[in-house]
């Protein structure tokens, strides 16, 4: 694994970790701000991500529905990433039960959206 895969890994990581151990904080747009934000007093427990092929083109993984390309973090190994698969509608992201399972090696990118709270 290069270095630039090196670095999505340990983004992503941290991602999961911070879901796992959801608290409230300071509220700006990076993947790497230590807490996740709050707003209203509700504690977000979910970073949205989209990931970014070599080629520019965001992923989109099919589901049961349509297809997507938001996903939350969800687990980590090795070098592959479970995600659940999110749905962006009209400014609005719920979850669903569907998760796909992402080799690393060919993410050359992530957007990190703003943190929210999810029902999962």
């Amino acid at each position: 694994m290069d270095n630039t895969n090196n670095y999505l890994l340990d983004i992503l990581k941290l991602i999961n970790n911070l879901q796992k151990n959801a608290t409230c904080g300071d509220i700006n747009n990076s993947c790497t701000k230590p807490i996740l934000g709050e707003n209203n007093n509700v504690i977000y427990n979910t970073r949205p991500v989209t990931f970014y092929l070599c080629n520019n083109n965001a992923l989109t993984v099919s589901y049961t529905d349509g297809e997507t390309n938001v996903f939350r973090v969800e687990n980590i190994d090795g070098n592959c990433v479970t995600v659940r698969l999110l749905v962006a509608s009209e400014g609005n992201i719920t979850a669903t039960n569907e998760f796909a399972t992402i080799n690393i090696g060919c993410i050359a990118a992530i957007q990190c959206l703003n943190d929210i709270n999810l029902t999962l």
